[in-house]
């Protein structure tokens, strides 16, 4: 006997509703499956790597983080998915039944479907390292001995303020009167420079740096107290070993993860420029060590698992690592670099080497994703003037760079880097009745930047300073935007217009 269009209309919905069912069922079941998997093997490393007692201290630490919580978390889930999808059957079974009794209500059966993200950008922007040399602590403080830094970001403030979020490294401890103010080698800095800092337009401070324990553990303690009086957002460091290694920030909608690691020196526990921390601190910041980098990138894998787990859409690591003073990479960056993307790191930002490193593309081996990676954006704030560093005289100290990375998330819920900006800066020094005075100054436009700043004089230095950047990252600023796709061609034609407005320039200036 020939089925009637309702029977029909419902078994194609019992089966859409199926097919929903067994795709989320399978991608949940694949995914606890890898997750096992890396867990095992990372249990299996640590195991090889670590001491009996450390490795019990890891596990237990893997307790605490609560792997069974999810593990149950995932059990029930499967349940009552297929507890829901045999009451589906049931329901739409008794449908049909009674569509072939006569005389009967009509009823309607809703199907579920997948997820439809809006579609939408965000932008992101990071730069280098700040921190406060000893004519900043001389200069700055006024009659009563307070001290306001704000006038140091009067003409960067629209740029650090222009993506919808911004983060920087700060370098340096918070020791108050207690423990005085200096410059290098212990920067011990006023409170007020991480406020003048946020209210510049930054967003998230990365406090894991090697100068971080310059006010020892009190100095370190107190920084982390100040940042959370000032409600100010900071990571890299905690207070308890049982808080987050990681800061995950909603950004229009969109998760995305930040981690925050600085190298350690060698020494018994944790060591920092040197200096052996209190133990009772020897986990409280997020270390790695060159000579021994496998518990670094079991760690970085829990990060990245617990970070997924809370929503993370896209995750970027600011690395505090490499050679002072050099303008190539390291081997182990690179090193480093290649792994984290074979983790599933979207973008690494570095500092530490105070100049400018190169722009690169790291591809996982494990889905072929590509990963941005900037070596180091230089200095943003110092006083590493050209005439003073014998390590390097040639004014790469005084460059900075502000990186924005646009990012892109699709139906899915999947977020991927759509267009990448360099901004160049310059730290500009001059001197009045007292001491030193900086700013940071943005080099988008160096030709009218006498004009724009009202200040007289610094043309060529401007200029001289952007040509630094630009040589050392635009190589692979153009090889990062032709792999991401989009914004390639933009920026083309923005660099010819520039060429352009250059060479009709120095016409003019002949004339």
């Amino acid at each position: 006997m020939k089925k009637s269009t309702e029977e029909k209309t419902a078994k194609e919905k019992l089966q859409t509703a199926g097919r929903i069912l067994k795709r989320r069922l399978r991608r949940k079941h694949r995914q606890y499956q890898k997750t096992q998997r890396q867990k095992k093997s990372n249990r299996i490393k640590m195991r090889k790597k670590l001491s009996r007692q450390e490795y019990l201290r890891f596990r237990i630490q893997e307790l605490k983080e609560g792997e069974w919580k999810k593990a149950l978390a995932y059990a029930l889930a499967l349940l009552l998915c297929v507890f829901l999808f045999t009451k589906i059957v049931a329901a739409v079974s008794g449908l049909i039944r009674e569509k072939r009794k006569p005389a009967e209500t009509e009823t309607e059966t809703v199907t579920e479907t997948e997820t439809v993200y809006p579609e939408k950008d965000i932008s992101i922007g990071s730069t280098g390292c700040m921190l406060l040399h000893s004519p900043f602590i001389d200069s700055y403080p006024d009659s009563d001995g307070k001290y306001d830094f704000s006038s140091i970001y009067k003409f960067i403030t629209p740029y650090y303020s222009a993506p919808d979020y911004m983060t920087c490294e700060f370098e340096g401890a918070l020791g108050g009167d207690e423990l005085g103010y200096s410059g290098y080698p212990s920067f011990k800095s006023p409170d007020i420079i991480i406020e003048n800092i946020r209210d510049s337009g930054v967003d998230l401070q990365f406090l894991a740096t090697n100068h971080i324990y310059d006010g020892w553990s009190y100095g370190f303690h107190r920084t982390m107290d100040v940042y959370e009086e000032k409600k100010i957002p900071y990571t890299g460091i905690r207070k308890t070993e049982q808080d987050k290694h990681y800061y995950i920030a909603d950004i229009n909608g969109i998760k995305i993860g930040f981690v925050n690691y600085v190298y350690e020196t060698t020494g018994t526990g944790t060591n920092l420029n040197g200096m052996q921390l209190e133990q009772e601190d020897w986990n409280l910041i997020n270390v790695f060590d060159y000579n021994n980098l496998d518990p670094f990138y079991v760690e970085m894998e829990n990060n990245i698992y617990a970070m997924n787990q809370e929503g993370a859409q896209f995750i970027i690591a600011q690395m505090h690592w490499g050679n002072e003073y050099q303008l190539t990479e390291a081997d182990y960056q690179r090193e480093i670099a290649q792994k984290l993307a074979d983790m599933g790191v979207g973008a690494i930002i570095g500092g530490h080497p105070h100049c400018e490193q190169p722009i690169d593309v790291f591809t996982s081996s494990a889905t072929g994703q590509n990963m941005f990676c900037i070596f180091s954006e230089g200095n943003a704030l110092s006083n590493q003037r050209m005439y003073l560093m014998d390590e390097m005289p040639t004014g790469h100290t005084e460059d900075g760079a502000m990186i924005t990375l646009t990012l892109h998330q699709n139906s899915r819920g999947e977020v991927s880097i759509k267009n990448i900006e360099l901004l160049p800066t310059w730290v500009y020094r001059w001197q009045d009745n007292d001491g030193s005075r900086y700013y940071i100054l943005p080099l988008d436009d160096v030709d009218n930047i006498e004009k724009t700043t009202g200040i007289n004089g610094i043309k060529e230095e401007a200029k001289a300073s952007y040509e630094r950047t630009i040589e050392e990252l635009q190589p692979g600023l153009e090889k990062a935007l032709k792999a991401f796709g989009a914004g390639y061609a933009d920026t083309a034609e923005t660099e010819e217009r520039q060429s352009q407005d250059s060479t009709d320039t120095q016409k003019d200036s002949e004339i």
